[in-house]
């Protein structure tokens, strides 16, 4: 029988109905590896902390070594510098893998529970496994990032990983591909390359987890391939991320970091601020301020900032100039298609139907629109689509709380924007359309381990209770030992 690299490279030599046999070899390729990867899983070869430690130890010092190799495909697919592949791409799955390390002994414990007296004298038991084969569907925005960060958290629970990442940016695709492919076993960790009719294709296979960063919509027909085999996903999606800006908040800061935040990777992160409400007492100085930081950030020019990357391609170019209405335009607004370069820009006045609000920008393009009443702005929010975060600026710390809590979101910061996403002390995830289940730290690893619970008991306990003759007064244990407390029973 040919092995499935045989197979690939017997593909090139074949003149009749190549397209059927090319597509039979991917196939057979796929199954094999899939079927290669639940083997080693099923042997145990990830089970054991140190196993998984050296994995991770592994990836560490590989991405160490091989960040110009990285950063040079992130140059060539959004120009993007060294120093921003390190910030943006890396340093997050540095501190993944870091964390995971010291804590990977705590987490794969077995905990210990209080046994209910039906079960007495029983002992009980939560037992962290993995689920086995995971597929983790990355994003072209984060291509390095958004991928490795759910690939190190399935790896650290102990299981293998098929990563697909975003065909986009290529250069991006193609250097973790090599990187992986060519240091680790392909049945613990492999990289398949290729546009979405190979994600399709995977999705057609039985995994044991799915993650996927990526939009609403390929969220949808992930989980609908995921419902064909019953199988676990976790999805982190986007939105239209708002910002509140209340009156009382301190306008110089506020408006530094929404500069920041809007601007920084060019718009193009999932919580990256979408649209900001401002106080209509406060928005012009606000917008004054906001113009002042683009010019101490990004310099006179920001086509010539080091820290600006380019539109991904054409179509996103497109997508993001058509939103913009030069009559709306207060700061901001140049381009070139030609070098994929749209400047920071922020439009105001704008309203809800507006083409920018119809759509999540994932762009340089900061909508500003103005409210009077903040009752009636949490109202509204309140009836729209959920937002992967929300943020709100104001001085009274008690009253945004209050409006953290009423309006659904997956999570938020108050007086800061984006930074909730690097916290591996705390669970990071969407809610409704912009995602399911959370990651990051302890939550990464719990979102790929099934905790299989296991009550044993010693052969000679039994329980009378379950054998007839069944009584009446039985019926009263009943109630007293399932349903209340064992202290009730006795009254």
């Amino acid at each position: 029988m040919l092995g499935p690299d045989i197979c690939l490279l017997n593909c090139r030599f074949r003149l009749s109905g190549s397209d059927h046999f090319m597509e039979y070899c991917y196939f057979r390729r796929m199954k094999t590896i899939i079927d290669g990867q639940r083997k080693y899983f099923l042997e145990g070869h990830t089970r054991s902390l140190s196993s998984r430690k050296k994995t991770l130890r592994r990836l560490h010092d590989l991405l160490l070594e091989n960040e110009p190799l990285l950063a040079g495909a992130l140059e060539k697919d959004f120009r993007k510098s060294y120093y921003l592949t390190v910030e943006n791409e890396l340093s997050l799955p540095y501190g993944e893998i870091n964390y995971a390390f010291r804590h990977l002994k705590r987490w794969s414990r077995p905990r210990r529970y209080r046994t209910n007296l039906i079960n007495f004298p029983g002992v009980s038991r939560s037992i962290p496994v993995p689920y086995g084969v995971v597929l983790v569907i990355g994003p072209w925005n984060y291509p390095y990032m958004l991928s490795l960060v759910p690939a190190i958290s399935a790896l650290a629970a102990g299981n293998t990983v098929i990563l697909k990442p975003s065909e986009i940016p290529s250069n991006a695709s193609a250097a973790l591909a090599q990187l992986i492919n060519t240091n680790f076993p392909r049945e613990l960790f492999y990289v398949q390359e290729g546009g979405a009719e190979v994600g399709a294709d995977l999705l057609k296979e039985r995994f044991d987890k799915i993650f996927l960063t990526g939009s609403s919509r390929t969220g949808r027909n992930v989980m609908t391939a995921a419902a064909e085999h019953l199988t676990p996903v976790t999805l982190e999606l986007g939105g239209k991320n708002p910002v509140i800006v209340m009156p009382d908040c301190r306008i110089g800061p506020t408006a530094k970091k929404l500069t920041w935040g809007k601007f920084h990777n060019n718009g193009m992160a999932c919580v990256s601020i979408d649209h900001v409400f401002v106080h209509e007492e406060i928005v012009d100085e606000l917008i004054e301020e906001i113009k002042k930081y683009i010019l101490k950030i990004y310099g006179p020019d920001p086509g010539q900032s080091p820290i600006l990357p380019r539109m991904i391609n054409e179509f996103h170019f497109d997508r993001v100039m058509s939103m913009i209405d030069p009559g709306k335009v207060v700061a901001g607004g140049r381009s070139s298609r030609e070098k994929l370069y749209i400047e920071p820009t922020v439009m105001y006045p704008v309203r809800s139907g507006d083409p920018l609000m119809q759509q999540e920008v994932f762009g340089p393009v900061m909508p500003i629109i103005t409210y009077k009443d903040p009752e009636e702005l949490v109202r509204n929010l309140q009836n729209g689509q959920t937002p992967l975060s929300l943020y709100i600026f104001a001085g009274n710390i008690r009253k945004a709380k209050e409006m953290m809590d009423a309006i659904p979101s997956g999570g938020g910061m108050i007086n800061d924007v984006v930074l909730n996403f690097v916290n591996m002390n705390t669970p990071f995830g969407g809610l409704g359309e912009s995602g399911m289940g959370s990651y990051h730290g302890k939550a990464g690893f719990d979102a790929f381990t099934h905790y299989k619970t296991v009550i044993s008991k010693p052969c000679w306990a039994d329980n009378f209770l379950k054998y007839p003759p069944h009584r009446r007064f039985y019926l009263r244990i009943f109630r007293s030992v399932l349903g209340r407390s064992f202290r009730n029973f006795w009254r």
